[in-house]
């Protein structure tokens, strides 16, 4: 700006000289005045003071111009050197005030840190010792316990022995007359008797009953009906039994009632049963069993 304002002003400076080397050298012939000639003459002259006071007007204001220009830039320098001084400063003084913030804050969080730590490690120490002082109180209500309840034991285990040995000495077992059985000589339940088949030897029913010395059953005889109850009478002697010929399983089965000589015992090895002379055909000939001649 200031090197554009310099060039003008010399500009117009060389312009005046001209106008001035001009108006020097120039030699008025020594005629008659012409009216117009001396109006342009004088309009000339007007114009070269313009010029040169214009000239004059303008070389002031170029440096006017240029001195509040290098003022402007001095104060612009000036302000800018203030501007970045004072965002230093406040920069620094932030920097400082953030740095002091942080020290506190890490200094309360440190602080608080201790105390719940502290808190912590107390609290833990009161739950130790009550969960320690609880498992004392257990241990010894436990020993306590077991201690009753070994003399309860004890005392019960000695009464039950006395009241064992009192009745031993009172209650002498009666005679009841029980048979004279043994595991060589056994006695017969009724219900291994009701369990027995009967066998037929196809044999005619009129031929005397001997009992046979067999090692085996022989192929002829036949499985025709099974024992299912045994009859008594009021002496409890045995007189008879009901026998189930044909069905299956018992069902549909013909009930009859037969003598104890009628049946006969046989044992082939571990293989007990009854058998008989009678065949299948004449037992079905006998009439059903009327249950209403027997108690039941």
């Amino acid at each position: 700006m200031k090197s554009i304002l310099l060039a003008t002003v010399a500009s117009l400076a060389l312009t005046g000289a001209g106008f001035a080397q001009s108006d020097a050298t120039t030699t008025t012939p020594a005629v008659t005045p012409d009216p117009a000639a001396s109006a342009a003459e004088t309009a000339a002259d007007n114009a070269v003071d313009a010029a040169k006071e214009a000239a004059k007007e303008a070389e002031k204001a170029v440096g006017e111009a240029v001195k509040a220009a290098d003022e402007a830039v001095t104060d612009a320098t000036k302000a800018a050197g203030d501007a970045a001084s004072d965002a230093a400063t406040a920069a620094e003084a932030a920097a400082s005030d953030a740095a002091k913030a942080a020290d506190k804050a890490a200094t309360e969080a440190a602080k608080t840190a201790d105390e719940v730590a502290t808190d912590a490690a107390t609290e833990a120490g009161n739950a130790a010792d009550a969960a320690a002082e609880a498992a004392s109180d257990a241990a010894d209500s436990a020993t306590a316990a077991a201690s009753q309840a070994a003399d309860d034991a004890e005392k019960a285990a000695a009464e039950s022995l006395a009241a064992a040995e009192k009745a031993v000495e009172k209650v002498a077992p009666p005679d009841v007359k029980a048979p004279a059985i043994s595991a060589e000589e056994p006695g017969v339940l009724s219900s291994w008797i009701t369990s027995r088949h009967v066998w037929t030897t196809n044999q005619p029913s009129t031929t005397e009953w001997t009992d046979p010395q067999l090692t085996e059953r022989p192929a002829e005889w036949q499985d025709i009906a099974r024992i299912s109850d045994i009859v008594l009478d009021d002496s409890e002697n045995t007189v008879g039994y009901i026998a189930d010929i044909g069905g299956f399983l018992g069902i549909g089965a013909k009930k009859v009632l037969l003598g104890r000589d009628a049946i006969h015992l046989v044992t082939i090895g571990n293989d007990s049963f009854y058998a008989t002379n009678f065949t299948k055909e004449e037992l079905q000939a006998l009439p059903d069993f009327n249950e209403a001649t027997v108690r039941k």
